[in-house]
């Protein structure tokens, strides 16, 4: 019994050392691929020309005589005298106003239409605005321009006419709407 208990012993010990002979491979650390982010270009739509700004002047239609008087401003126009001309069934509203000698060409024709508008002067009937330098021109032929009206039916036909009637440095545009 004793090589018997013995025999236990040196297996038991075997047995042992055969599990702590044996190993389990520990893990190898292993490199783990992290993803990188490449900078990417962003779509974007190619230049695009700006376009060039829409000229009013001179008018040709209704929308650009809206326009010009936009961009106008009636406070430098001074009226002195008014009247209705014309029929009593239909008056012609006559406007005579002052402006100063600086105010010329694009700038006279929208300050004009500024005041034209503001006044209410397009209408069924015709109206009639008369610019000077001093009030002291009046009763003459204008000295910085004129607005003229004139209505046949439902057709509306502006002159707006910039410079003097007296020098003939009147520069005449009309627009029919």
């Amino acid at each position: 019994m004793r090589v018997e208990v013995g025999a236990v012993i040196a297996l038991l010990a075997l047995a042992g050392c055969g599990s702590a002979g044996t190993s389990t491979p520990s893990p190898v650390p292993t490199a783990v691929a992290t993803p990188t982010v490449a900078p990417t270009a962003i779509a974007t739509a190619p230049p695009t020309a700006t376009p060039a700004p829409v000229s009013h002047f001179p008018p040709t239609t209704s929308a650009d005589l809206h326009a010009l008087a936009s961009a106008g401003s009636a406070t430098a126009i001074h009226e002195f005298h008014s009247e209705g001309v014309g029929l009593a069934t239909c008056p012609q509203p006559k406007r005579e106003v002052t402006v100063p000698a600086s105010l010329t060409g694009q700038q006279l024709a929208e300050d004009l239409l500024a005041y034209w508008f503001a006044n209410q002067l397009n209408n069924s009937c015709g109206s009639l605005v008369l610019a000077y330098h001093s009030q002291s021109e009046a009763g003459n032929a204008y000295t910085a321009g004129s607005l003229n009206l004139n209505v046949t039916g439902s057709s509306h036909s502006l002159e707006i006419d910039i410079g003097s009637a007296l020098d003939g440095t009147q520069t005449v545009y009309t627009v029919t709407y």
